[in-house]
């Protein structure tokens, strides 16, 4: 037989709600768009986004705590760590592709090779080129924009990547997107 749920752990559930619901004030329409919300939540949120007294915003975040728990917070609270995992490889995906422009830029063939061999980039001898011309612009300290269209082009073969990764294990949100629009 289950253990009825204390009282206690019953509040503790109801703050954490209210906490994750005070997060969504901070989203941007966009985001907040994205994530499977009732419209009286919805609502509600864009309410307290316009609210800048304390006490009323206080209340309103309770106001939001309450309509959490009357809704499917799981799979809202769901959806919002998937947006959240996704910003989090976005921005890895970015730090990924500096490093791997500042060892392209500063190393030698081996570098190369090993860039070659882990995302197999279909256009080499264009990659060879950018990395050419940008290190000839770091020699001359001129800026003819070689380093940044070599950015592009390691972001391009990452994110291919990545994206490819992301479908294989169904962490693609697409079907948020497209299910939830407003």
């Amino acid at each position: 037989m289950d253990e009825p749920i204390s009282k206690s752990q019953k509040k503790r559930d109801a703050d954490h709600l209210q906490k994750v619901g005070v997060q969504f004030i901070d989203l941007s329409l966009e985001k907040l768009n994205q994530l499977p919300l009732p419209e009286n939540l919805y609502k509600a949120i864009i309410e307290a986004k316009k609210i800048k007294s304390h006490g009323a915003r206080r209340r309103q975040a309770q106001l939001i705590g309450k309509l959490m728990r009357a809704a499917d917070h799981e799979e809202i609270i769901a959806a919002y760590q998937l947006m959240l995992d996704e910003e989090q490889g976005t921005t890895a995906s970015f730090h990924e592709v500096e490093m791997w422009r500042d060892r392209l830029l500063q190393g030698d063939k081996s570098e190369l090779t090993e860039f070659i061999a882990q995302y197999q980039p279909e256009e080499v001898q264009h990659l060879r080129q950018l990395i050419t011309k940008a290190r000839a612009d770091a020699e001359k300290n001129k800026n003819t924009g070689a380093a940044k269209a070599l950015f592009r082009f390691l972001r391009g073969c990452i994110q291919w990547i990545i994206r490819y990764l992301l479908v294989a294990r169904g962490g693609w949100s697409i079907c948020w997107k497209k299910k939830y629009a407003r």
